[in-house]
């Protein structure tokens, strides 16, 4: 018999041996079996170390990304300006009205018990309720499109009016990109009216305001302040 030809291995289940293994001692076969049974568990094992290193790998390759990421966030600069946190104490009315806050927009202080919810205003309110929304995390956008924002000199005073109003209409169409933007993600956001504002915009969060005129206004700076400090406020609320 061709010796390449000889089935060495056990027949399947409920079939007869083979010729080969029929013919073979019992202490023949349990040596076969157990060969068998050691280069299954060496490649077994071989497997399972090719495994362990693909997962470890895998597992490096996202710690590496993480990092990155994590340092890169932690470089960025904070978008704004600092201001000295002036508590956050909650009193009635009568006593934040005649508080001095150190910013206008405020951006802490003395507040009511009720805050601003989110959303697009058509009309001011009032700092207490809105420095309250602060402490819970929101981003305000406060603006002022009136021409008294606009004027660039008194030397300019025969173009003053045409200058004014091309002005007051960038200030408004930038406040419509405004609302279309809080429209698709309002979660926190507040845009505001502010008359006795002195600037066109103003972005402010807990301690944090960016105030620029028309000329200087896009949208990424504003989502650069919102991604940077939305949330970010000493007390946290799901709303």
């Amino acid at each position: 018999m061709d010796q390449e030809s000889i089935d060495w291995s056990p027949s399947s289940a409920g079939s007869k041996p083979s010729l080969a293994w029929s013919s073979l001692s019992k202490k023949e076969r349990k040596r076969l079996i157990k060969e068998r049974k050691n280069q299954e568990l060496q490649t077994n094992r071989k497997r399972g170390g090719i495994i362990k290193w693909v997962v470890i790998a895998v597992v490096l390759a996202f710690f590496t990304w993480g990092v990155t990421w994590f340092v890169k966030e932690a470089s960025k600069p904070i978008p704004g300006k600092e201001m000295s946190n002036q508590g956050r104490d909650h009193v009635p009315e009568k006593e934040w009205g005649k508080f001095k806050y150190n910013s206008n927009p405020p951006t802490s202080g003395p507040h009511d018990l009720v805050w601003t919810k989110a959303g697009v205003y058509d009309k001011p309110e009032g700092d207490g309720h809105l420095i309250h929304s602060l402490e819970h995390g929101y981003v305000i956008i406060s603006y002022d499109c009136s021409a008294k924002q606009n004027l660039v000199s008194e030397d300019n005073a025969q173009n003053l009016a045409t200058e004014s109003a091309e002005a007051d209409k960038d200030c408004l169409d930038f406040v419509d990109k405004l609302k279309e933007r809080i429209e698709k993600d309002s979660s926190k956001l507040i845009l505001i009216p502010r008359p006795a504002l002195d600037a066109n915009f103003a972005l402010t969060a807990w301690t944090r305001i960016d105030k620029f005129k028309t000329e200087e206004a896009n949208m990424e700076r504003v989502d650069n302040f919102i991604d940077s400090l939305r949330n970010h406020g000493p007390e946290q609320t799901m709303e």
